[in-house]
């Protein structure tokens, strides 16, 4: 099981689990260029909400690039939401202000 877990949080999924509750969150990184992270912020929350998905917590950092940001996003995502998390994922992905999606926290770098 621990293999497992390991495997869990490397692909971006923190199993929580809670007495009597288990939650699941997921992570994203999102890249866009700065003057257009209002907008994606905006879009992202409300499409999520309209997904049903919770944004938990959103962190911005400078990108590789000057003009460009990254936002680390981590959504509480039960199980049986994995799909529509997935599907939201795949909207992002086709906005043209956005430049790259990814699971996990591209923040950490795993020798």
């Amino acid at each position: 099981m621990r293999i497992f877990d390991l495997f869990l949080r490397r692909a971006g999924v923190d199993r929580a689990a809670l007495p009597g509750n288990r939650r699941a969150s997921s992570r994203l990184t999102v890249v866009c260029p700065r003057e257009a992270l209002g907008s994606v912020r905006k879009q992202i929350c409300a499409d999520f909400k309209a997904a049903g998905l919770d944004v938990s917590q959103m962190q911005v950092e400078q990108g590789e690039d000057i003009g460009m940001v990254s936002a680390c996003i981590t959504v509480n995502c039960p199980p049986d939401k994995r799909s529509v998390l997935m599907s939201q994922a795949r909207q992002l992905n086709s906005n043209p202000h956005i430049r790259d999606v990814q699971f996990g926290d591209q923040r950490r770098v795993v020798a």
